[in-house]
């Protein structure tokens, strides 16, 4: 074989490499326009939390850096609630949040104890985050259904007590009128909440819950709980942020651009083999 022909059948492969890995690369989902907004370590000084009643910054316990933020729960049920704002600075329909959590053996409410909302100040839905009659399951409530007026559980797995947890969490919005809404949760890493079949925002205005509803801020709530929560290095963003290490893969399926096949009405999910059952939402559960 000549040297003019071996040229050639080396331009021919690399070119077909080439080809090969612009073609995975233009097939391979885009990341360019994904972010983390912010990550707030308590640090005096340089936190975008507000430190109201019934928090603090404290330099123990503390999960990274020299403060927590801590969070005093005055128990008996007797606290109407404070709470924090921080803003996304954007708006969005799929976010994702990661902290670290301390529970200073702290006793929950019978009803609720509140650990953070998240939505948009105009409209339903709103997303509570928290603790439920009387156990440490993380939790979430999706609030302002049916025109405002329902309020569906999703229950998921212990937060373990006197130590730091990770605590990961992802919200992605249905299309309108769709059951494709997205709720997951992992505590160190481990997923105990994964719905994946939810309608949030209905198809068209319905009282205060909207079509185009979507995420703008973060708020801390300090409300129906008796001891102390810490919280540090609270990120949001709308990509998955991850604890320390490395960053697991998520199993989310992709968004849904299709009306699905009806499904049948929205239930709350019972809570995973490994947590105890909970009791049936009492009457009057407050949402603020």
């Amino acid at each position: 074989m000549s040297m003019e022909s071996v040229c050639r059948n080396r331009l021919s492969t690399a070119v077909r490499v080439a080809c090969l890995v612009l073609s995975c690369i233009a097939l391979a989902p885009s990341w360019s326009n994904a972010a983390v907004y912010w990550e707030d370590g308590f640090e005096p000084g340089n936190t975008g939390y507000a430190v109201v009643g019934g928090m603090s910054l404290s330099s123990s316990p503390v999960y990274s850096g020299a403060y927590s933020l801590k969070e005093h729960f005055l128990g008996s049920h007797i606290q109407s609630g404070t709470y924090s704002d921080r803003f996304l600075g954007t708006s969005t329909e799929d976010l994702w949040s990661r902290y670290y959590i301390y529970l200073d053996n702290f006793i929950t409410d019978q009803t609720q104890t509140k650990i953070m909302l998240q939505g948009e100040e105009c409209c339903y839905p709103s997303f509570w985050w928290g603790m439920l009659f009387g156990q440490t399951a993380l939790s979430v409530q999706i609030q302002g259904l049916n025109g405002g007026s329902e309020t569906v559980n999703i229950y998921g797995p212990q937060i373990p007590q006197n130590r730091w947890v990770c605590v990961e969490t992802h919200i992605r919005m249905s299309a309108p009128g769709v059951t494709n809404g997205v709720i997951e949760a992992w505590l160190d890493g481990v997923q105990g909440i994964a719905r994946y079949d939810l309608q949030m925002r209905e198809a068209s205005l319905n009282g205060k819950n909207s079509p185009t509803a979507k995420f703008t801020f973060n708020r801390l709530y300090v409300q129906y709980g008796s001891g102390d929560l810490y919280l540090d290095n609270l990120a949001v963003g709308d990509q998955r942020i991850g604890c320390s290490g490395e960053l697991p893969q998520s199993n989310s399926p992709a968004p849904q651009t299709q009306n699905p096949i009806p499904s049948p009405p929205m239930t709350s999910q019972p809570p995973p083999q490994s947590a105890p059952t909970s009791p049936p939402t009492p009457q009057g559960l407050r949402f603020e």
